[in-house]
């Protein structure tokens, strides 16, 4: 039973956060704050996922295929310096994962 409501935290902590940054978005303090429109995104939401399940699971599979889908999707502002190529690698990345899958599967 202890199991199932250790289970909830993650979840918990997740939904107070977006709804947090939620709040500050719609009263407007998020306006203020340099880089805030940055947290108004998908990506930043699987961030914050990730690093929360990082910190409270034992599994950090899940924890680090969503920081690093979220760091995927803001490409450009963690590397801004190739912003020229940001449009091809979020495939590139796919097709390598895809045949690294492909390759190692069990037949």
């Amino acid at each position: 039973m202890a199991k199932s409501s250790g289970n909830r935290l993650p979840y918990g902590l997740l939904i107070l956060i977006i709804g947090i940054i939620y709040l500050l978005s719609k009263t407007g303090i998020l306006s203020n704050i340099p880089y805030a429109d940055k947290l108004m995104n998908i990506g930043t939401f699987f961030i914050i996922a990730g690093v929360i399940f990082l910190f409270t699971k034992a599994e950090k599979t899940m924890g680090i295929v969503f920081t690093a889908i979220g760091v995927i999707m803001n490409f450009d502002f963690f590397f801004g310096w190739i912003h020229n190529y940001s449009s091809l690698i979020v495939p590139v990345i796919l097709v390598i994962i895809g045949l690294f899958m492909v390759i190692t599967a069990k037949k």
